[in-house]
């Protein structure tokens, strides 16, 4: 594995490092996390059809959907700022014999965007823009680094399922209160996004939505009893069968987003 920690270094211990046991077990181990997976799995089958690309994971965490991209034959940028959660992505590339398709980069996604002049056929940023102050800023940074005709697959942390879920749990409070960000120090996103202000965004900066889904419109509202009763695969189901609709992407905890680069500006 080509490992480039000495290029782009971060030196200093981040949240994400001390939340990384926590995303493992409540996220990436659960079913929500299961279902997240699938779901973008399902969406991006087509994009990873063609021959190599070359991909840039943007915050790719522990590197579950990149050792997936991996497997289907294309080469992978993984760039994530927690060491911990890179060193878990390079466990997982060797476990799987993975490692000839990675490199893995230590480094904030904005500051690799600078300093690296590669571009990319296809960006991955998932659950990353909510955890960022300056959303316009990343996308600004991805796009440079997006290949003309190249794809961005996007998913963030829907503002607007807070609302929901706190008000069908009797938390009015929290459901009413202008402030909805998280405060650094559990798994709620700093800045969960408004999904037509980062559509505004995409618009400024010519890159064109190609699909809208829902990851998790029901799931999270599901009650324990539910949850229990019904198999991964029947709420599955439930989750494959509407994510695409109004009104039930707007209510998903995440939106996922494919955007394109025009070939040409017109």
């Amino acid at each position: 594995i080509h490992n480039r920690r000495s290029r782009f270094a971060v030196t200093t211990q981040t949240p994400f490092d001390r939340l990384s046991d926590r995303f493992n077990r409540n996220i990436y181990n659960s079913p929500k996390g299961q279902i997240r997976l699938a779901l973008l799995q399902q969406d991006l089958s087509a994009l990873l059809s063609t021959p190599a690309q070359l991909i840039l994971d943007a915050g790719g965490g522990q590197g579950q959907l990149a050792s997936w991209c991996a497997q289907q034959g294309h080469q992978l940028v993984l760039c994530d700022m927690s060491a911990t959660m890179l060193e878990e992505a390079q466990q997982l590339a060797r476990a799987a014999n993975l490692q000839a398709q990675f490199e893995f980069i230590h480094s904030p996604i904005e500051d690799f965007c600078q300093q690296d002049t590669r571009q990319f056929d296809l960006i991955l940023c998932h659950a990353v823009l909510e955890w960022v102050t300056d959303p316009k800023t990343l996308l600004e940074s991805l796009e440079q680094r997006l290949k003309p005709g190249g794809k961005l697959s996007l998913m963030f942390y829907n503002r607007h399922s807070i609302v929901l879920r706190n008000a069908l749990r009797g938390n009015f409070r929290k459901a009413l209160s202008p402030n909805l960000d998280g405060d650094g120090t559990g798994l709620t996103p700093i800045n969960p996004c408004d999904p037509q202000q980062i559509e505004a965004l995409l618009e400024g900066l010519n890159l064109q939505i190609e699909s809208r889904a829902g990851v998790r419109c029901f799931y999270d509202y599901l009650p324990l009893p539910v949850r229990k009763n019904y198999s991964f695969e029947d709420i599955l189901e439930l989750e494959c069968r509407f994510r695409q609709q109004p009104p039930y992407i707007e209510m998903a905890r995440y939106i996922h987003l494919i955007v394109r680069k025009p070939n040409t500006l017109n």
